[in-house]
């Protein structure tokens, strides 16, 4: 026979009654107060039961509700996250969120703390020629590692131009455009698009040598007006115009790439840079540098400054404010 345990939970549990049960019972085995008390209280239980299993199955995962869209207002903060996962997970960029929430050491948030996401969408970059994916990144406040795994690339070396990149929900497209860093550039390079795309290459091969970026804009400006197919008289090719010789030694015993190509931008650039940067530290003065690219350092060192040689120098420190960043 089975036993029937009826709570009856107006009451402690010191108060339950148990009955057993016989084949063919009827309700007259039961007290009508208790039995119609008891029959309400199961009611209440299954209906509880079954609320509850409604809103488990409506309720977002925690993996869910952490990788919510940007449409969401609030954000509860769980255990394990960053605010740069959680802006990156709702489409929106880490100063972004940052500034939404008044927050000012992004490295510390709160389990429990409910952030504010801003209603803001994924902006779309078309690739420029000249683009990089860690210049991009650089200049909207992003990281590499964002833009890879928004866009879904598998190699951050690896971008074509034409193709449209999600960036960040308030990223700034304009910030992207070469003049918008570089205000006063010379009127003849605003005017030619070509010639801007060079910019992002100026600055990743100053770097990489320590060379003042404006500095190789402003002698690569003076030597070619950054025109790549330019060639001297003399056979000085290119944007820096880089003479053949002097191109061989650079490329084989300076940067230990012989395989490198003056009419290639790049590597002209390259080599320029490399150039500079040697120069400044054996002339051991960067006019004297400037002064030894222009004139040869063997020159510059044996007889001094040629009458062009000191208009030349001029004329570089002239230009070297308008590739000034804004």
């Amino acid at each position: 026979m089975a036993m029937l345990s009826i709570a009856e939970f107006s009451q402690p549990p010191s108060a339950r009654h148990q009955y057993q049960v016989s084949p063919g019972w009827n309700r007259r085995l039961f007290p009508g107060r208790r039995l119609a008390t008891g029959v309400r209280s199961l009611l209440k239980v299954l209906v509880a039961f079954v609320v509850g299993s409604v809103a488990l199955l409506v309720a977002p995962t925690a993996a869910q509700a952490h990788s919510g869209s940007a449409a969401h207002s609030s954000y509860e903060v769980r255990s394990g996250d960053s605010l740069s996962v959680i802006a990156r997970d709702h489409g929106i960029s880490l100063p972004e969120l940052a500034a939404a929430n008044g927050i000012s050491n992004v490295h510390l948030i709160k389990v429990g703390q409910v952030l504010q996401i801003p209603s803001l969408q994924p902006v779309s970059y078309t690739v420029a020629p000249g683009d990089s994916l860690s210049v991009i990144a650089k200049t909207i406040g992003a990281t590499t590692a964002d833009l890879i795994e928004m866009n879904g690339l598998e190699d951050a070396n690896v971008i074509r131009v034409g193709q449209t990149l999600q960036l960040p929900a308030g990223s700034s497209v304009t910030a992207l455009s070469p003049t918008a860093s570089y205000p006063r550039l010379p009127s003849k390079l605003k005017a030619s698009p070509e010639r801007l795309t060079l910019i992002p290459v100026f600055e990743r091969w100053a770097a990489h040598y320590g060379v003042d970026p404006a500095l190789l804009m402003a002698v690569a400006y003076r030597e070619s007006g950054w025109q790549t197919a330019v060639v001297s008289s003399s056979g000085a090719v290119g944007v820096g115009q880089i003479m053949p010789k002097t191109g061989e030694w650079i490329a084989s015993d300076l940067i230990g790439e012989p395989g490198l190509d003056r009419w290639n931008a790049d590597d002209n650039i390259r080599m320029s840079a490399k150039y500079l940067s040697w120069l400044a530290a054996y002339m051991g003065d960067m006019d004297l540098a400037v002064a030894a690219y222009y004139q040869g350092p063997g020159a510059v060192r044996a007889v001094g400054l040629y009458d062009d040689t000191v208009e030349y120098v001029a004329n570089v420190n002239a230009l070297r404010p308008y590739f000034q960043p804004g």
